[in-house]
């Protein structure tokens, strides 16, 4: 017994409708994403050399975080509100004033971004930050 076998056609995929849905998706993804403008705060960090003439500098606005969350600004202590009203008054008649932000051992990451925050929404931009001791 012979038998003929019919020869298959091959079929043809059509990607018509699957290009168009990558379109679709690529469409949606543009559309849907939103674009963040960060705002950043120049932070200038001490060499070996700054640091014992930028504690000594009549002119800076010294901001020291206790590792209880107290602020001595400028040797007095003060509140957070306290603070934010000095620096913008300090900010308002200078504003390139130069602001050193001193930590004590223990104080948290959290605490020293919550007092840079009030710096740069009061207006300062020249900032340093460092250890104290």
């Amino acid at each position: 017994m012979d038998f003929e076998r019919k020869r298959r056609l091959v079929q043809e995929i059509n990607l018509t409708a699957l290009i168009d849905i990558v379109f679709h998706l690529m469409v949606f993804a543009m559309l849907t994403t939103s674009f963040v403008v960060s705002e950043s705060m120049e932070l200038s960090l001490p060499s070996a050399n700054t640091t014992k003439s930028a504690s000594a500098a009549p002119n800076i606005f010294r901001i020291l975080i206790g590792s209880d969350s107290t602020l001595l600004v400028n040797n007095q202590p003060m509140t957070s509100e306290q603070m934010n009203d000095a620096l913008s008054s300090r900010v308002a008649t200078d504003p390139d004033t130069k602001i050193a932000i001193f930590t004590s051992a223990g104080v948290s990451v959290q605490q020293l971004i919550t007092v840079m925050d009030a710096v740069y929404l009061n207006g300062g931009r020249n900032v340093q930050v460092d250890k104290a001791g």
